[in-house]
């Protein structure tokens, strides 16, 4: 992505993530401050229509066809934010000692996800992306509920149950009703297979009812938000989150290939991924809670560089090894592709579910 237009924002916000972070120049209600999570947690969502851009002009100008303009994307986003992003999960899970110690089954179970990646990828590839794209779907949406959950960990009054749930409907489910809508259609494309959409389906009115249940919860939302801010407890990062994640949910599905509109939504996510990882490792050092001096290094550099070329360096191991698998299988390209990158992706899935119930670590 050297050279395109989201080159300069990516810059301008790493610049910004690189500013020395203290517990004692955070502000109550924000994550870190407002100068840090408006531009790499909140408006980083500029980032999302940079892949759609890039197709958008690499056919116009005839220099690629549709199919391998996606193969570039793909790479690009992977190689450049999408893999570092994955590979940051490490500091607090293999690398962590009390992480080790704590949760053994838990780490144990997770290499079970290699061997699911790898007999799906090989005898029943399609139902291979119909899972991943299912979790990948669930945990870009579980990312933006956490991030809620951080903000309500840095507020100073409570929040009723039915409220969060509000807020959680919400994120859930802005995605479907056009989303539903086009895979009954049989329009979204993902890694090379149309993805189904089962004929017993059909009767139930699936993208009716997703547009029904998520009318609900905006209405419900918008209704307990002007309450919440005329008593006062309105959380503006939190309303500015929800706003920007329902907007993007909802128009997203309305273009024609998946394979390009997600990995805008994918690029949104690990960005702001790799920053709040960042943020929580500093934030963990601070406290005394990071044994391994190889992330403590990492995390207390003044600039994030040392950090991310590290991790952009694990992601070109795994683009040489699904170079590997491609020359030494029948496999086709994407197959090898996705069983490689699959392998290790859903494992990062996997463990952020744990990260994920834990806010605390921002507080």
């Amino acid at each position: 992505m050297n050279g395109a237009p989201g080159s300069a924002i990516i810059y301008r916000m790493a610049a910004i993530a690189g500013a020395p972070l203290t517990l004692a120049g955070r502000t109550p209600g924000w994550i870190y401050k407002p100068s840090w999570d408006l531009p790499l947690i909140i408006f980083s969502a500029v980032l999302v229509p940079l892949p759609f851009l890039m197709a958008w002009a690499a056919q116009r100008t005839g220099l690629l066809t549709l199919d391998k303009t996606v193969d570039w994307i793909n790479i690009v986003v992977a190689l450049m934010i999408g893999g570092p992003h994955l590979f940051s999960t490490v500091t607090y899970t293999f690398m962590d000692g009390r992480f080790r110690s704590r949760h053994r089954a838990y780490l144990a179970l997770a290499f079970v996800l290699p061997v699911i990646v790898i007999y799906l990828g090989v005898n029943y590839y399609t139902a291979l992306i119909t899972f991943f794209f299912t979790w990948a779907s669930i945990h870009v949406l579980h990312q933006i509920i956490y991030l809620t959950d951080c903000y309500r960990a840095r507020t100073t009054w409570a929040e009723q149950k039915w409220s969060r749930l509000v807020d959680y409907g919400l994120v859930m489910t802005g995605l479907y009703p056009i989303g539903m809508y086009k895979l009954s259609l049989k329009m979204f494309h993902v890694g090379g297979v149309v993805l189904p959409y089962p004929d017993f389906l059909r009767p139930f009115n699936l993208p009716l009812l997703a547009g029904i249940v998520f009318a609900f919860f905006l209405v419900a939302w918008i209704a307990k938000t002007v309450v919440e801010f005329r008593e006062g407890r309105g959380s503006v990062p939190k309303t500015l989150l929800l706003s920007v994640t329902t907007v993007v949910s909802f128009c997203l599905p309305m273009g024609s290939n998946l394979d390009v509109l997600f990995q805008g939504y994918n690029t949104w996510h690990s960005f702001q991924y790799l920053f709040l990882l960042w943020l929580i490792n500093r934030l963990r050092d601070q406290r005394g809670e990071i044994d391994s001096p190889f992330v403590r290094r990492m995390v207390r550099q003044r600039s994030m560089a040392l950090y991310y070329l590290c991790f952009l360096g694990a992601t070109l191991v795994i683009v040489l090894v699904t170079m590997v698998v491609q020359a030494v299988t029948t496999l086709r390209a994407d197959q090898s592709y996705f069983i490689v990158v699959l392998s290790v992706l859903l494992m990062h899935y996997y463990f952020d579910h744990f990260l994920f119930s834990h806010p605390q670590m921002v507080e």
